[in-house]
């Protein structure tokens, strides 16, 4: 047991959970279903998990990142995941929404982030995806979100959802993540190494708190209270002999 711990350093907590998932299938011979889980989440549980169990997996739509993991002591499962689509419309010409705005208003709601698949906005459309349990109480108390009016129904259509991404261009003395964490939101590297230790930035959803962490092509930051940005580098210097990226910031 201790050696499954020492290979995921770091995340022993999380790892404890898969386990005990593990044990209640096998102790109950019957299906256990998680929460959503990040994909270096399910990275991680598939891994522990490996050949002892059979494990499924879905988020609602065949593109989603936020995915809920069926943990079966056998084949051909017939049981659901318990996830629903609400979809609303709003009207743009109050404000733009985004990903954030939603996830700030169910979490007003007492609604855990595990509880919750991908949230999807694009144009004045709104799809999230949630446990089943959770749909009723959304659909009646979350009517408001921002200064928009909303109005969520379940919703059994299929869903093309395109990421977009705004990029723009920067120099940086280096890959280190305080110095990109600064250039995503356009700050000094004391304050952004601040960030860093006070635990509210991650790396493809990792905290992290080394601000000498160097970041590697095309990851993902996430800070907390800004949004989350794709970081790409093509080995390009600048005339100063900086490095060049890209900054992708999600839409």
């Amino acid at each position: 047991m201790s050696n499954v711990f020492e290979h995921y350093r770091g995340n022993e907590q999380f790892v404890a959970r898969v386990l005990d998932w593990m044990n209640q299938c096998e102790r109950r011979y019957r299906c256990i279903i998680t929460p959503f889980l990040t994909p270096q989440e399910l990275a991680a549980a598939k891994s522990v998990i490996g050949k002892q169990l059979f494990v499924y997996e879905d988020g609602g739509y065949p593109d989603a990142e936020r995915k809920r993991l069926m943990i079966a002591p056998f084949e051909n499962v017939h049981e659901g995941f318990s996830i629903v689509c609400l979809k609303s419309e709003y009207r743009k010409r109050n404000r733009v929404l985004t990903h954030r705005d939603i996830l700030g208003a169910l979490m007003n709601q007492g609604i855990k982030r595990d509880q919750i698949g991908d949230l999807l906005v694009q144009d004045e459309n709104i799809y999230m995806f949630v446990r089943s349990e959770l749909s009723e109480l959304i659909m009646r108390e979350c009517t408001t979100i921002g200064s928009c009016a909303v109005a969520f129904c379940e919703y059994e259509g299929e869903i093309h959802f395109e990421q977009r991404l705004s990029i723009h261009t920067v120099s940086v003395s280096s890959m280190r993540l305080d110095a990109v964490t600064a250039a995503c939101i356009h700050t000094s590297r004391s304050k952004a190494q601040a960030l860093i230790k006070g635990k509210c930035v991650k790396v493809n959803q990792i905290p992290l708190e080394d601000c000498r962490y160097l970041c590697n092509n095309n990851c993902t930051v996430s800070i907390r209270g800004h949004g989350r940005y794709n970081i790409r580098s093509d080995g390009r210097i600048s005339r100063k002999g900086k490095i060049v990226i890209e900054i992708g910031t999600y839409q």
